[in-house]
């Protein structure tokens, strides 16, 4: 008996202990609705039932019997919701929480059963409510975690797939401590539940702070993946920061180079965005670059990389696309700029742009094709800004620039 409440109360320090991991995990920026709440309070909840479990075997006389099944269906309903809000889909949690009033009915029922020395009919058939409220909140965890491993990777599809197994493993166990049960109340021999039972109850908060360990791994993957993006993207824009956006560059010039496929690249300057500060404030300034971003997205090809590198200056490498539709990206993108100006007060702030483009030759690296594009940008310069220019591989490296294939569109 000692042994068995020492192992009961191992897993609810278990419990408690993943109840502080999802507490810490939800402290970080970024995760506040990321349903760790609900993990914690879950797991708290849960502690507070093998609290029971323990005092029911220490104290059989005391009326516990239900309380902890009470208490591990209502820990599992907020693991629930907490899973919903971690995949984007709240809401639901007035059936969660219906879901917990027949087990609050069932455990008052058996207590005053106890009290009045009812039949054994009468507590098998609460304690087989309450394990199908169970297996069914179980089996909404997999319903909710199942569609989202395919779309993950790495720690993340780990995570996935070991909280939908352990959940699985669960709710199997559950389901034949249920069976004999049922059993018997179908056969009209109904029998309370055994002692074995509360093994199985033992097996099942282990499985529980198994499930609370993947979620705490889906959680960790995704502030990792959140830390990794903010490392990699220009806060303002959202777009590639400087380094990144080169790592990505030269990653293109080896892939380019194995496959033997051309890419383009684009070097775009905001036109005299320093007179934008100065005449509309550093602030109207910013809300221009955020506009630029966004029509960038829109103009850029599906595969593109867009990065900002540094101050009003961006760049897009489009895979697998020659010149000619290189070109044609960089004409829609001027054109957009023009026709729909930066939202502000009391007027839109109207702005242009030059583009310089050069297509990647075999043999040649990042900084090479950086350097003809930012050649290109520079003849567009001198052309009077607000368009676009090409430079092709005729000029070697080092020569004086020599203005190539030019398109300016009219204002």
């Amino acid at each position: 008996m000692f042994q068995s409440q020492v192992v009961v109360l191992i897993a609810g320090l278990f419990a408690l202990q993943m109840a502080v991991v999802c507490a810490v995990l939800r402290r970080a920026p970024g995760m506040e609705r990321s349903g760790l709440t609900s993990w914690a309070l879950g797991d708290l909840i849960v502690t507070l039932a093998v609290v029971l479990l323990a005092a029911h075997a220490w104290r059989a006389d005391w009326p516990l019997q239900g309380l902890p099944e009470l208490g591990l269906g209502a820990g599992l309903s907020m693991m629930v919701y907490g899973t919903r809000h971690f995949a984007g889909k709240p809401g639901r949690g007035m059936v969660l929480a219906a879901a917990n009033l027949p087990a609050l009915a069932a455990v008052a029922a058996h207590a005053a059963s106890q009290l009045v020395s009812a039949s054994a009919a009468v507590a098998a058939s609460l304690s087989l409510a309450a394990s199908c409220i169970q297996i069914l909140l179980l089996i909404e965890i997999i319903r909710v975690t199942a569609p989202r491993v395919p779309g993950k990777r790495g720690t993340g599809r780990l995570a996935g797939l070991s909280l939908g197994l352990v959940a699985l493993a669960c709710s199997t166990l559950v389901g034949a401590q249920a069976l004999p049960m049922l059993e018997a109340l179908t056969a009209g021999h109904p029998r309370p539940p055994a002692d074995a039972g509360a093994s199985v109850t033992v097996w099942f908060v282990f499985g529980v702070v198994g499930l609370s360990v993947s979620f705490a791994l889906m959680a960790h993957d995704r502030l990792r993946r959140m830390l990794e993006r903010r490392a990699r993207h220009d806060d303002l824009t959202d777009v590639l920061s400087r380094g990144a956006f080169w790592e990505e560059l030269e990653f293109a010039c080896k892939q380019a180079e194995r496959t033997r496929q051309p890419f383009t690249v684009a070097f775009i300057d905001l036109d005299h965005f320093k007179a934008i500060n100065d005449l509309y404030g550093h602030l109207a300034g910013d809300s221009v670059l955020r506009h630029f971003a966004g029509l960038l997205r829109k103009a850029a090809p599906p595969r593109a990389v867009l990065g900002r590198l540094g101050g009003e200056e961006f760049a897009i490498v489009m895979a697998d696309t020659a010149m000619e539709a290189g070109r044609a990206v960089g004409l829609r993108l001027s054109s957009m700029v023009r026709a729909a100006p930066c939202p502000s007060e009391p007027d839109p702030i109207a702005y242009t742009v030059s583009i310089g483009m050069a297509e990647r030759q075999a043999g040649e690296n990042a900084d090479a094709v950086m350097r003809r594009a930012d050649r290109a940008l520079y003849d567009a310069k001198l052309m009077g800004r607000n368009c676009v220019s090409s430079h092709d591989s005729g000029e070697a490296s080092g020569l004086p620039r020599r203005p190539r294939v030019r398109e300016r569109e009219a204002n």
